[in-house]
């Protein structure tokens, strides 16, 4: 059985990997209480004003987003 691999403290807590098997190859350091660096909050994080806008769109715009 592979070991667990967890971010380190103080860390960017973004994962790539399959299920069961994620790294956290970011080592940007975070404020605490934030899990992601800025460069990935701001793949992760879709502001209330781009969601309303995508349901209120008409047309379904629907983009994919990674959470971990």
């Amino acid at each position: 059985m592979d070991t667990l691999s967890l971010p380190r403290p103080g860390c960017c807590k973004w994962a790539e990997g399959d299920a069961g098997s994620y790294t956290f190859p970011c080592s940007n350091r975070v404020e605490p209480g934030v899990s992601y660096c800025d460069d990935h909050r701001s793949i992760v994080y879709i502001p209330p004003e781009e969601r309303r806008r995508s349901r209120s769109g008409g047309m379904n715009t629907s983009f994919k987003r990674i959470a971990a």
